[in-house]
């Protein structure tokens, strides 16, 4: 009896953890927007849905570093200057992903411009992806851009993600990564950062960091070559709800200020 006691009192045990992990899991993931910028109002709002459920790796708003859920997603911004809208998906089957895109940009001084993307890509295995995307500037020269995107996984959680892009002239070139790390005891760390150069322009860099307390509630820096920096924090509320709030600036010019604030809903 007290053998059965401990296989039936197993089985529970792991029937709750199973629960508790898919209540981790999320098909759809939105965004509604504001941000003030010295008197520049913008409001966003976006959201995607996958057609299979996507998992967290702890923290509500952390996943694998490459997506491997077929989707469609759409988004809109809006400020003082114009307005932006953007439509598109991904189709992923068997070591292939295809997706497409379209976005309209539309200046309040009277001018409209449509790009239209298009790309394919090829999983060599699970964590190595490559991907080509034609790219069609409406009165402009069309080009494409090509990502070879690398997850190393260190252990079920943590890894280090890497992404190497160009254009097909090699006079675009960026460098991504990303290193995320559970601290357990219920923290959590990323750090990101991302290098581009461009042929008869300047380079730059940006830097950014993740600090959670829990799954729930979490602290972030950015910076950047150019002196700009944000701060701030973002809370769950429950597996659904998300606030995140935040203030930005420029180290050499205090004036530039920047207050936003972003509703985060996950079903």
């Amino acid at each position: 009896m007290k053998k059965l006691a401990v296989i039936i009192s197993s089985i529970l045990l792991s029937s709750a953890a199973t629960t508790a992990m898919a209540a981790d899991t999320y098909q759809s993931i939105s965004h509604v927007g504001y941000m003030d910028t010295d008197g520049n109002d913008t409001v966003s709002v976006d959201s995607t849905y996958y057609f299979s459920p996507k998992a967290t790796l702890g923290p509500y708003d952390q996943f694998e570093y490459i997506n491997k859920q077929t989707n469609v997603y759409g988004a809109y911004s809006d400020n003082d200057f114009g307005d932006v809208t953007r439509v598109g998906g991904e189709y992923f089957v068997e070591d292939f992903v295809l997706g497409a895109q379209y976005n309209n940009i539309d200046s309040d001084f009277g001018s409209s411009t449509d790009v239209i993307e298009l790309s394919a890509g090829y999983f060599f295995n699970p964590n190595l992806v490559l991907k080509a995307t034609f790219v069609d500037f409406e009165d402009a020269d069309n080009h494409f851009m090509f990502d070879l995107a690398y997850n190393h996984e260190l252990n079920s959680t943590d890894y280090i993600g890497f992404t190497v892009t160009s254009d097909d002239e090699f006079d675009y070139r960026a460098v991504a990564a990303k290193y995320f790390v559970d601290l357990q005891q219920g923290n959590y760390l990323t750090v990101e950062g991302k290098f581009e150069d461009v042929d008869g322009g300047s380079s730059n860099w940006e830097l950014a960091s993740n600090y959670y307390f829990s799954k729930a509630t979490s602290v972030f820096v950015t910076v950047n070559k150019n002196d700009d920096y944000t701060l701030g924090a973002q809370h769950f509320f429950n597996n659904n709800v998300g606030l995140e709030v935040g203030y930005g600036n420029n180290w050499d010019d205090s004036d530039y200020d920047a207050y936003f604030a972003n509703v985060r809903l996950q079903f």
